[in-house]
Order: C-alpha cells, then structure tokens, then sequence
C-alpha cells in the first residue's frame, strides 16, 4: 500500500515549478502578498490575482486591476468594487486574509467563448509507476464570479468544443493539446522529484488571447468530478483503493 501526499503551499509548488528549464515559461509572476508587493505588481501588470497560499475551491480569491489613473477595480466573489485606492484595495485583502499567508499573481487576459472567460483543468494521475494525464476540460466562469472553479460555479465545457468556440483552428487545437500534455507530464515529473509520494495532479491552466498557456496552480488532491473520463475514473478508484495513509506537506 503507497501513501498519498498532499502539498498546499502554492508558494512552495510555484518554486519547485520555476527550477525547471522547461516549465518556468509558463509560470505567471507569483509574490508573497505585502502591500509593497501588491503596488509593484499593480504598477508593472495593471491586473493581478491575490489568492490564499493555501487555500482550496476558489475561496476567498480576489482580482484587481488598475486603471491608468492610478483607480482600483476590485472583483471578490460576485462583488465589484470600483474607484479604490491600491491602500484600500490592500486593507480589504487584509481583511480577507486575517493574517494567513497570501499570494499575488500576474493576472492573464484569458481567452472567451462568447465574452465569458474560461481556463482548463489538466488531470495527470499515478496509478502505477507512470505518470499519465488522463483528463483535460475546460471550465466556464458562472456569471458574476471571479473564479472559473467548477465548485463555484463554473460550467464545463468538452476541450475540443472549447477551443472551436474560443476561434481556434483544428491544427492549432491539436498543437495546444500535444503542448498541455507535454506541461502535464512535466509538472509531474518536477513536483514528484520533490515530492515522491504524489499521486494525482490537477493543473489549472490559463491561455491567454494568443493561446499562450500559463500554469495558475497545481492541486496535489484535485476535486473528483466523476464521470470526466472512463479512463481518469478507473485511475481515480485504483488510486483511492491503493492508499493506505494521506498526508500532508506545507
């Protein structure tokens, strides 16, 4: 029986990610969260994510952008709050936070079907000796919200039918497909160099306007949505009825 580890630092899968030559590319800037590092980014990108380090399902994660005359647009949940200052844009991520450790991300204009953002989720899974992805879908954000998190909301959409939607040719979906298994993998391989009792992967992958994908985070325990893939629900219960203790990294 294999133990099952679990990391939820994205700060801590962030820094093994950004070692590896081949995946750094596709790593958006991430920053611990500190008022000086929220208004350095703001300055450089005009639009980021503040999220917990350890956080889960999409709470409590916070968009902001800011306009060129130095004005605050703050998206938290279904709220958007506008005309605020980065001061009080931080008061209220400190408020959220109530001292937990926070992160901030370069924010990526994602690509839309019919004006509605969406990202991927990327499963690779170990059931054996080989790391294999098993599932890609494409996940719609619900109306109103900031995250595209399939338990708050967000629609799942099949990929091909995503990528058609989104304006995207047949040869280039065969090519982005190729390249987010390749990332897949390769996260995998990365993470379970550290981490060797890694079982299941989720990635969360954003593509922006020119389909350019961006690793967002990876879940070492992603939530189980049944019935995605006969092949990723076969791995699931393999998995499941293998492990005989999960635990925890930070």
């Amino acid at each position: 029986m294999r133990t099952y580890q679990v990391v939820r630092s994205k700060t801590a899968k962030t820094g093994v990610l950004l070692k590896d030559p081949g995946l750094d590319r596709y790593i958006p800037e991430t920053e611990l969260y500190s008022r000086e590092n929220l208004a350095r980014m703001l300055n450089k990108y005009k639009y980021v994510y503040v999220k917990p380090d350890c956080g889960r399902g999409g709470n409590k994660v916070i968009s902001i952008n800011l306009d060129d005359g130095g004005s605050c647009s703050i998206h938290y949940d279904t709220r958007i709050l506008k005309g605020k200052t980065v001061a009080e844009a931080a008061a209220l991520v400190e408020r959220i936070s109530a001292g937990a450790p926070f992160i901030i991300q370069q924010g990526i204009k994602l690509l839309t079907i019919n004006n509605v953002p969406f990202d991927l989720r990327v499963n690779v899974q170990k059931p054996f000796n080989r790391w294999e992805v098993t599932a890609m879908i494409a996940r719609l954000r619900a109306p109103g919200k900031a995250v595209t998190n399939f338990c708050q909301g967000g629609r799942l959409v099949e990929l091909k039918q995503a990528f058609t939607l989104a304006g995207l040719k047949p040869q280039a979906c065969d090519r982005l497909k190729a390249l987010l298994t390749f990332i897949g993998e390769k996260t995998a391989a990365a993470l379970c160099r550290k981490y060797p009792h890694l079982r299941e992967l989720g990635l969360d992958i954003g593509l922006d306007r020119q389909a350019r994908p961006w690793i967002f985070e990876v879940n070492t325990r992603p939530q189980y949505v049944r019935g995605l893939d006969e092949k990723f629900d076969r791995y699931h219960r393999l998995i499941e009825q293998s492990t005989v203790k999960k635990y925890q990294t930070k």
